[in-house]
Parts: C-alpha cells; sequence; structure tokens
C-alpha cells in the first residue's frame, strides 16, 4: 500500500520516474513482485538488497527513463525485472490551428494525449473546431515563451508559414520536450533550421527536430499525414525517439 501511494505522489507532482519488479527470480533473496522506484535524480526507493544489483539496475532504470520505454531485463543470472517508466499524462501541444491540425488533435485525443492548440487568429483557434482540446487563441511568441514543456511534452509545429515556425522553434526549443516536429518542405525546412541556426539555436539541438514530420507511409491527405504524425508520437512514446528515427533512416528520410 505504501508503494502504492508513493507512485500516486510521484504522478501528481508530475514526476517521471521508473517502477522496477522483480518478475523472475531464482534468488530467494530477490522475490518475484519485489518493487523499487528509480527516480530521475538517480535516487533509488525500496531495493533489492545487495549494493551492487540495485546499481545494475538503477543504471538500467536511468536508461529506460532517458529513452522513455518499457522493458525486461535481466540484470544479473536467473533474475528479470520489468521496468515501467511512469509520468504524467503526455501532453501534446499542436502550433497552428489549420487543416490537418483538426484530424491531428482528434487523433490524438483518442490516443490519450492531452491537446492544447495554439494559433494567432481566433477563427482558426476555435473550440468548436477541436472539441476536448485546449484551445489558445494568441501571439505564438507571447504564449509559448511562458508555457512549461518538459518530458511529458510532445510538440508539433504545423503553422501556415515559416516566420511563425521560426517564432515557435525558437521559443520551444529552450525547454525540454520529448518530441518536436516540423512539418514543410525541403526548402521551407532549410530556411527555418538556417534562421534558427542564426540566432544561436545550436546545430546539435536543430537536429533533434524530427522533420521531415511523420512516419513514412506515404501520406497526401490532411487525415493521412495527421495519422503519420500520431503514429510517430505513439512510436516516441512507447519505443523512444531513437526506435522512430530507425523507422525513418530505414526508407532514407529525416535528420
Amino acid at each position: 500500500m505504501e508503494a502504492i501511494a508513493r507512485i500516486a505522489e510521484l504522478i501528481q507532482n508530475g514526476e517521471t520516474f521508473c517502477l522496477a519488479t522483480v518478475v523472475e527470480s531464482s534468488d530467494s533473496n530477490v522475490p518475484v513482485g519485489r518493487k523499487a522506484i528509480v527516480l530521475k535524480d538517480e535516487s533509488i526507493e525500496g531495493g533489492f538488497g545487495a549494493d551492487q544489483l540495485n546499481t545494475r539496475i538503477r543504471d538500467l532504470a536511468l536508461n529506460a527513463i532517458k529513452g522513455n520505454v518499457r522493458r525486461i531485463v535481466e540484470p544479473e543470472s536467473g533474475v528479470r525485472v520489468f521496468l515501467d517508466v511512469l509520468s504524467e499524462e503526455s501532453r501534446l501541444l499542436v502550433c497552428g490551428a489549420g487543416h490537418i491540425a483538426v484530424p491531428l488533435a482528434r487523433f490524438a485525443c483518442q490516443v490519450g494525449f492531452r491537446v492544447t492548440v495554439l494559433d494567432d487568429r481566433e477563427d482558426f483557434a476555435h473550440p468548436s473546431r477541436f472539441p476536448d482540446c485546449d484551445v489558445i487563441a494568441e501571439d505564438f511568441t507571447t504564449a509559448l515563451r511562458d508555457m512549461p514543456l518538459g518530458t511529458s511534452s510532445y510538440v508539433v509545429v504545423i503553422t501556415r508559414g515559416h516566420e511563425h515556425d521560426v517564432d515557435c522553434l525558437g521559443e520551444i526549443l529552450k525547454k525540454g520536450a520529448a518530441y518536436v516536429g516540423l512539418i514543410g518542405s525541403r526548402r521551407r525546412v532549410r530556411i527555418v533550421l538556417e534562421g534558427l541556426e542564426n540566432v544561436g539555436i545550436s546545430r546539435k539541438r536543430l537536429q533533434e527536430v524530427f522533420t521531415p514530420i511523420g512516419l513514412p507511409i506515404g501520406a497526401e491527405s490532411p487525415d493521412e499525414i495527421a495519422l503519420s504524425i500520431i503514429s510517430e508520437l505513439v512510436c516516441v512514446r512507447r519505443k523512444g525517439a531513437a526506435q522512430a528515427r530507425i523507422l525513418r533512416k530505414a526508407v532514407g528520410i529525416g535528420l
């Protein structure tokens, strides 16, 4: 009961952490069902007895948190541990309320994201177009400047022009997010990224942006493009950004 209460407390506080549970063991000192909580600050609550085993599980758990992936590991022979990364609910911020944003927001809600749509045009950023979403009609830069983004945040930039892309990414890339994706032609993307590099955003940070956005499924219509984007978001949420990049690299696209 104490472990359940602690887990609930961490989630309520917006913490991202790893719950390590023994699922198979030939070691009587490490019984099946024993749990430990590993926090991002590298501390471990609970434990598995031996310091060496705790250290191995802690390091594996920190890697799982970093990649936001769930997996079963074998920290020592005969002991298998399930690493479950837990955090506050995944939030999707959609910058731009055009024709792709409508199906994207709908799909995202259906797969469990809490969605916020931002646009500087009140007739586009209107609650009637985005049911079940938080809708903000405000200047991009102003709205994003004080908007918190963290490891449970996913951001899709699909504005109507590259100048707005620059404004959005200029604020977003100052913060942390599990995913940042940018839509646009190769020319538009090049202009945006070069502009950001010229104002001091590092090339390494720019290379973390997913562009062209979405998994390569041959999407053409707004609904298909939205589906490709949400598929990539789910992949990053469930398997980690590295796996999503592997899928992109397989067909030779993306940064």
